[in-house]
Formats: structure tokens, C-alpha cells, sequence
């Protein structure tokens, strides 16, 4: 970081999360970062998943040569952000942003995130769980091949689903299915909100016996299309779980290094590799 008044440049030592989705200690990029920064010392048994940069009250940033927190130094010396950062974001702001490095080895949970008048309201009433009052668009730029899921599908593959993977339509009921099918083209919005909240409220040994039922489907057909194997994939991550039937509904997108990816308010996506 460039020091404004002393024109000299801030050495940081950035954040390390384990999170059990991330990538074991030599096969994570985040692992290399971390040790080459000083962060922390190699541990082998830990998976590494996250290097943040930034002030962010959970894990920010520390100043190498003193060992404070860079919201520390930056609360102390507000010229270092700018005004322009003052005025908008306020003088206890820190960075407003969080610069990351991810290594994912396994699906993370699938979200979406507030808007900023959203993330406001959520704050103010349960800033236990809502920990700040900002909204969270991402920008993800791959390093490797990146696997996501990233916002709905189009209507008409989500019903090509629903007729071509029973095991789909039993999870979400004939009812919703149906439902879904005739609505869709005049109601898109509505109609998808109806169908997803029917798998996401799905009975769960329902749930559990359709998984089990079409993994073993598709292992007797040996089928070859690539959502088929991330279901497959999936079940072996989380047996049973009912966010795998949400590659149904749900782009898969395979990022090539160089190729980013924007996040936007309310736009559900996962992380799944890379």
C-alpha cells in the first residue's frame, strides 16, 4: 500500500481462513501465498481455503513492520484512503473491499447476496448474523480452470429437466412440476420462485431416497453428460444433500484462466472448483 503523507509503501501480512472447503496445504495456491507473506507457517493439516486483503472486521489485515491491524493504521491516517472514499463510505470505512485469493476443492454452499438497502436492513435487525450493513458484489477472476454455478437457467431447460430426470420432478412434487410447466412462459419469475422453494422445502427422506435413486441411475447408464457427472460429484462431496439437485436449475460455467466472472445483488451461485 502506498502511504500518502510519507509517500513510502505499507508491507501487509493478509488473513488465512481454513475453511473445510479449501484445498489441501500443497495444492493450494492460498497455502503458498500465505506461507511467502509471513501470514503463517505451512499446516499440513489444514485445508487452506481463503487469503483476504483488507480491513474486514472478521480477519483484516495486519501492517508487517508493527504487527497492528491495517484498519488500525488507516482509521489513525483517513487521508490514506482518500476523500473520495471518505465522503462516500464514511470515515470508519476502511477498504471498501475485500480482495481475496480462493482454493476450492469442494462445492461451497450456494447464496446470493443482498443489495446495499437490503444489507442495511438485515444489519440493523440481526447484526449477529448480518455482521455489516454492505451489500457483496463479486468479481471472480479464474487463475485456473474455475468451476460455478451462476444465476437460473432458462425456463425451458429447467422444464426439459423436470421431464428428462424423474427423480427431479418427485423431489419437487407432480404438482409444482406441472405447475411450473404451464406457468413459465407467462410467468417466469413467479413461477421459477415457486418451483426452486418447492425443492428447497422438499421432505427430506424424499430428498435422500431420490438422490440415491438417481446416482444409481446414472451409474447403471454410464451417462456422459457433464451435469450428470457433477451430480456425481456432488453426491460424493455431500451424500444426499439437496443443493445437488440445483445443477438442474442453475448455469454451470467453467471459467479458463484470465476469464472473470461478476456477481451482482440477489443472483444465486456457488464455487465449486478451482
Amino acid at each position: 500500500r502506498t502511504h500518502m503523507s510519507t509517500s513510502a509503501i505499507i508491507e501487509i501480512v493478509p488473513g488465512v481462513q481454513h475453511y473445510a472447503w479449501g484445498r489441501p496445504a500443497d495444492d493450494a495456491l492460498v497455502c503458498e501465498l500465505a506461507v511467502a507473506s509471513g501470514a503463517e507457517a505451512k499446516q499440513e493439516d489444514q485445508p487452506y481455503a481463503e487469503l483476504w486483503m483488507g480491513t474486514h472486521k472478521a480477519c483484516p489485515s495486519k501492517v508487517k513492520a508493527d504487527g497492528n491491524g491495517l484498519d488500525q493504521l488507516l482509521s489513525n491516517q483517513e487521508a490514506d484512503l482518500g476523500s473520495a472514499i471518505v465522503n462516500r463510505f464514511g470515515k470508519a470505512s476502511g477498504l471498501p473491499y475485500l480482495f481475496k485469493v480462493l482454493s476450492v476443492s469442494k462445492a461451497l454452499s450456494i447464496q446470493a447476496h443482498p443489495d446495499k438497502k437490503l444489507a442495511e436492513a438485515l444489519h440493523a435487525e440481526r447484526p449477529d448474523v448480518y455482521k455489516d450493513p454492505n451489500h457483496k458484489p463479486e468479481l471472480a477472476l479464474a487463475l485456473t480452470p474455475f468451476e460455478a454455478l451462476c444465476g437460473f437457467r432458462r425456463p425451458e431447460e429447467i422444464a426439459g429437466f423436470l421431464e428428462g430426470v424423474p427423480e427431479l420432478k418427485a423431489v419437487v412434487g407432480e404438482e409444482a412440476a406441472a405447475s411450473f410447466t404451464s406457468n413459465f412462459e407467462t410467468d417466469p419469475k413467479g413461477s421459477l420462485k415457486a418451483l426452486y422453494s418447492s425443492l428447497m422445502n422438499a421432505d427430506d427422506a424424499t430428498v435422500q431416497t431420490q438422490v440415491q435413486t438417481l446416482v444409481s441411475r446414472l451409474e447403471s447408464e454410464q451417462a456422459t453428460q457433464s451435469v450428470y457427472g457433477l451430480v456425481q460429484r456432488l453426491n460424493r462431496q455431500f451424500p444426499g444433500d439437496v443443493g445437488m439437485f440445483s445443477v438442474f436449475f442453475l448455469n454451470v460455467l467453467t471459467l479458463e484462466p484470465g476469464e472473470a466472472l461478476f456477481l451482482g445483488p440477489n443472483l444465486p451461485h456457488a464455487y465449486l472448483s478451482g
